[in-house]
Protein backbone atom coordinates (compact mmCIF):
# COMPACT_ATOMS: atom_id res chain seq x y z
CA UNK A 1 0.00 0.00 0.00
CA UNK A 2 0.83 3.61 0.09
CA UNK A 3 -0.57 6.28 1.43
CA UNK A 4 -0.12 9.99 3.68
CA UNK A 5 -1.82 12.43 4.84
CA UNK A 6 -0.72 16.34 4.94
CA UNK A 7 -2.55 19.87 6.16
CA UNK A 8 -6.35 20.18 5.13
CA UNK A 9 -6.94 16.55 4.77
CA UNK A 10 -4.71 16.43 1.11
CA UNK A 11 -3.05 13.17 0.07
CA UNK A 12 0.67 13.99 -1.25
CA UNK A 13 1.87 10.59 -2.93
CA UNK A 14 4.87 8.86 -2.87
CA UNK A 15 6.42 6.54 -5.17
CA UNK A 16 7.18 3.00 -3.72
CA UNK A 17 5.55 4.39 -0.54
CA UNK A 18 2.54 2.64 1.08
CA UNK A 19 0.45 4.19 3.78
CA UNK A 20 -2.67 4.70 5.05
CA UNK A 21 -4.73 7.70 6.67
CA UNK A 22 -7.38 8.22 9.80
CA UNK A 23 -8.83 10.64 11.46
CA UNK A 24 -7.77 11.41 14.93
CA UNK A 25 -5.75 14.37 14.93
CA UNK A 26 -6.54 18.38 15.95
CA UNK A 27 -6.76 21.49 14.08
CA UNK A 28 -6.97 19.65 10.81
CA UNK A 29 -4.00 17.36 10.74
CA UNK A 30 -5.12 13.46 10.30
CA UNK A 31 -2.86 10.26 11.52
CA UNK A 32 -1.28 8.52 8.63
CA UNK A 33 -0.07 5.06 8.66
CA UNK A 34 3.25 4.24 6.34
CA UNK A 35 3.14 0.81 5.74
CA UNK A 36 6.12 -1.08 4.32
CA UNK A 37 7.70 -4.82 4.80
CA UNK A 38 11.22 -3.62 3.17
CA UNK A 39 13.55 -2.91 6.33
CA UNK A 40 15.93 -0.30 3.23
CA UNK A 41 12.46 1.07 2.47
CA UNK A 42 11.15 1.65 5.67
CA UNK A 43 14.54 3.28 6.99
CA UNK A 44 14.36 5.70 4.37
CA UNK A 45 10.64 6.72 4.96
CA UNK A 46 11.27 7.26 8.15
CA UNK A 47 14.04 9.88 7.16
CA UNK A 48 12.52 11.39 4.18
CA UNK A 49 9.38 12.18 6.52
CA UNK A 50 10.90 12.56 9.76
CA UNK A 51 8.93 16.20 9.35
CA UNK A 52 6.01 14.78 10.38
CA UNK A 53 4.67 14.92 13.32
CA UNK A 54 1.39 12.46 12.47
CA UNK A 55 2.83 9.15 11.20
CA UNK A 56 2.86 5.87 12.62
CA UNK A 57 5.47 3.73 11.07
CA UNK A 58 4.19 -0.32 10.59
CA UNK A 59 7.24 -2.18 9.25
CA UNK A 60 5.28 -5.10 7.75
CA UNK A 61 3.33 -6.90 5.13
CA UNK A 62 0.09 -5.95 3.50
CA UNK A 63 -1.49 -8.99 5.42
CA UNK A 64 0.33 -8.67 8.98
CA UNK A 65 -0.02 -5.02 9.67
CA UNK A 66 -2.10 -3.93 12.92
CA UNK A 67 -4.31 -2.10 12.25
CA UNK A 68 -8.15 -2.56 12.40
CA UNK A 69 -10.55 -3.15 9.37
CA UNK A 70 -12.12 -0.14 8.55
CA UNK A 71 -10.49 2.27 10.05
CA UNK A 72 -8.89 4.27 7.73
CA UNK A 73 -10.60 7.16 5.51
CA UNK A 74 -8.29 6.58 2.35
CA UNK A 75 -4.67 4.66 1.39
CA UNK A 76 -2.67 4.68 -2.00
CA UNK A 77 -0.24 2.17 -3.10
CA UNK A 78 2.43 3.71 -6.06
CA UNK A 79 4.47 1.12 -7.44
CA UNK A 80 4.35 -1.59 -4.94
CA UNK A 81 1.64 -3.75 -5.70
CA UNK A 82 3.28 -5.29 -8.85
CA UNK A 83 6.35 -6.88 -6.91
CA UNK A 84 4.11 -8.97 -4.81
CA UNK A 85 3.54 -12.25 -5.76
CA UNK A 86 0.03 -12.65 -4.89
CA UNK A 87 -0.96 -9.04 -6.12
CA UNK A 88 -4.73 -9.79 -5.69
CA UNK A 89 -4.63 -10.61 -2.49
CA UNK A 90 -2.31 -7.57 -1.55
CA UNK A 91 -5.07 -5.43 -3.28
CA UNK A 92 -7.90 -6.45 -1.49
CA UNK A 93 -5.80 -6.17 2.09
CA UNK A 94 -5.55 -2.66 1.29
CA UNK A 95 -9.33 -1.97 1.23
CA UNK A 96 -10.07 -4.53 4.09
CA UNK A 97 -8.58 -1.61 5.77
CA UNK A 98 -10.72 1.46 4.38
CA UNK A 99 -13.99 2.98 5.66
CA UNK A 100 -16.58 2.37 3.44
CA UNK A 101 -16.64 5.21 0.60
CA UNK A 102 -13.01 5.08 1.01
CA UNK A 103 -10.81 5.90 -2.15
CA UNK A 104 -7.80 3.97 -2.71
CA UNK A 105 -5.18 5.29 -5.04
CA UNK A 106 -3.16 2.53 -7.07
CA UNK A 107 -0.12 2.18 -9.59
CA UNK A 108 0.74 -0.74 -11.13
CA UNK A 109 2.91 -1.82 -13.83
CA UNK A 110 1.14 -1.65 -17.49
CA UNK A 111 2.03 -4.38 -19.87
CA UNK A 112 2.90 -2.19 -23.11
CA UNK A 113 -0.38 -3.21 -24.59
CA UNK A 114 -0.77 -0.32 -26.45
CA UNK A 115 2.93 0.09 -27.77
CA UNK A 116 4.07 -1.38 -31.19
CA UNK A 117 6.32 -4.42 -31.13
CA UNK A 118 9.53 -2.67 -31.31
CA UNK A 119 8.57 -0.82 -27.64
CA UNK A 120 7.72 -4.42 -26.53
CA UNK A 121 10.62 -5.53 -27.51
CA UNK A 122 12.93 -3.52 -25.75
CA UNK A 123 11.20 -4.24 -22.40
CA UNK A 124 12.04 -7.67 -22.77
CA UNK A 125 16.05 -6.93 -22.86
CA UNK A 126 15.56 -4.33 -20.18
CA UNK A 127 13.86 -6.94 -18.34
CA UNK A 128 17.03 -9.71 -18.90
CA UNK A 129 18.88 -6.86 -17.45
CA UNK A 130 16.66 -6.22 -14.50
CA UNK A 131 16.95 -10.71 -13.67
CA UNK A 132 20.85 -10.12 -13.81
CA UNK A 133 21.27 -6.95 -11.44
CA UNK A 134 18.61 -7.59 -8.69
CA UNK A 135 20.97 -10.53 -8.25
CA UNK A 136 24.05 -8.10 -7.20
CA UNK A 137 25.18 -7.73 -3.68
CA UNK A 138 23.34 -4.55 -2.88
CA UNK A 139 26.14 -1.95 -3.42
CA UNK A 140 27.11 -3.18 -7.02
CA UNK A 141 23.39 -3.00 -8.00
CA UNK A 142 23.35 0.64 -5.99
CA UNK A 143 26.10 1.21 -8.83
CA UNK A 144 24.66 -0.37 -11.42
CA UNK A 145 21.06 1.30 -11.14
CA UNK A 146 22.74 4.90 -10.89
CA UNK A 147 24.35 3.60 -13.97
CA UNK A 148 21.44 2.94 -16.37
CA UNK A 149 19.52 6.20 -14.49
CA UNK A 150 22.38 8.32 -15.67
CA UNK A 151 23.28 6.79 -18.79
CA UNK A 152 19.52 5.24 -19.94
CA UNK A 153 16.99 7.22 -18.12
CA UNK A 154 18.77 10.77 -18.20
CA UNK A 155 19.75 11.17 -22.42
CA UNK A 156 16.27 9.49 -23.09
CA UNK A 157 14.11 11.81 -20.97
CA UNK A 158 15.98 14.98 -22.04
CA UNK A 159 15.56 14.10 -25.84
CA UNK A 160 12.03 13.70 -25.18
CA UNK A 161 12.08 17.06 -23.77
CA UNK A 162 13.96 18.49 -26.61
CA UNK A 163 11.47 17.10 -28.71
CA UNK A 164 8.52 18.49 -26.88
CA UNK A 165 9.65 21.66 -26.83
CA UNK A 166 10.40 21.48 -30.80
CA UNK A 167 6.88 20.68 -31.19
CA UNK A 168 6.90 17.09 -31.88
CA UNK A 169 5.35 14.57 -29.76
CA UNK A 170 7.83 12.25 -27.57
CA UNK A 171 5.53 9.57 -26.36
CA UNK A 172 6.58 7.46 -28.39
CA UNK A 173 9.87 7.18 -27.25
CA UNK A 174 10.64 5.15 -24.38
CA UNK A 175 10.79 6.84 -20.63
CA UNK A 176 9.52 10.32 -21.98
CA UNK A 177 6.94 10.24 -19.50
CA UNK A 178 10.54 11.34 -17.02
CA UNK A 179 11.08 14.36 -19.75
CA UNK A 180 10.24 16.78 -16.69
CA UNK A 181 11.73 14.52 -13.65
CA UNK A 182 14.87 15.14 -11.54
CA UNK A 183 17.65 12.89 -11.84
CA UNK A 184 16.38 12.16 -8.00
CA UNK A 185 13.44 10.55 -9.29
CA UNK A 186 15.34 8.66 -12.27
CA UNK A 187 17.59 6.85 -9.70
CA UNK A 188 15.37 6.20 -7.38
CA UNK A 189 12.83 4.78 -10.07
CA UNK A 190 15.90 2.66 -12.20
CA UNK A 191 16.38 1.28 -8.45
CA UNK A 192 12.87 0.28 -8.40
CA UNK A 193 12.93 -1.08 -11.65
CA UNK A 194 16.02 -2.90 -11.92
CA UNK A 195 16.68 -3.95 -8.20
CA UNK A 196 13.32 -6.08 -7.51
CA UNK A 197 14.10 -9.70 -8.28
CA UNK A 198 10.12 -9.37 -9.11
CA UNK A 199 8.19 -7.11 -11.84
CA UNK A 200 4.34 -8.15 -13.29
CA UNK A 201 2.80 -6.06 -15.67
CA UNK A 202 -1.21 -6.15 -16.39
CA UNK A 203 -3.74 -4.66 -18.31
CA UNK A 204 -6.70 -2.10 -17.73
CA UNK A 205 -9.17 -4.85 -17.50
CA UNK A 206 -6.67 -6.92 -14.86
CA UNK A 207 -6.63 -4.30 -12.63
CA UNK A 208 -10.26 -3.20 -12.65
CA UNK A 209 -11.28 -7.15 -12.35
CA UNK A 210 -8.56 -7.20 -8.64
CA UNK A 211 -9.94 -3.66 -7.77
CA UNK A 212 -13.31 -4.75 -8.31
CA UNK A 213 -12.88 -8.27 -6.65
CA UNK A 214 -11.04 -6.55 -3.40
CA UNK A 215 -14.71 -4.36 -2.94
CA UNK A 216 -13.89 -1.24 -4.80
CA UNK A 217 -16.63 0.53 -6.58
CA UNK A 218 -16.59 3.65 -9.69
CA UNK A 219 -13.19 2.71 -10.84
CA UNK A 220 -11.43 5.65 -12.65
CA UNK A 221 -8.01 5.35 -14.99
CA UNK A 222 -6.01 8.07 -15.88
CA UNK A 223 -5.31 8.16 -19.56
CA UNK A 224 -1.98 10.03 -18.92
CA UNK A 225 1.62 8.12 -18.70
CA UNK A 226 2.70 6.49 -16.66
CA UNK A 227 -0.57 4.41 -17.27
CA UNK A 228 -2.71 1.82 -15.19
CA UNK A 229 -2.84 5.02 -12.21
CA UNK A 230 -6.22 4.20 -10.61
CA UNK A 231 -8.76 5.29 -8.14
CA UNK A 232 -11.62 3.47 -6.59
CA UNK A 233 -13.67 3.70 -3.59
CA UNK A 234 -14.93 0.78 -1.15
CA UNK A 235 -18.20 -0.26 -1.81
Amino acid sequence: MGRSATRSSRLRYGRGQQAVGETGRPAGRRAAHVVDPAEAAFAVARINLAAFDNLTFHHAATEDVELAPASCDFGYSLGVLHHIPDTRSAMADCVRLLKPGAPLRVYLYYRFDNRPAWFRAVWRVSDLVRRGIHRMPAGAKLAATDAIAVGVYWPLSRFARILERAGRGPSWLPLSHYRRHSLKTLRTDSRDRFGTPLEQRFNRDEVRAMMTEAGLEYIWFSDEEPYLVAVGRKK
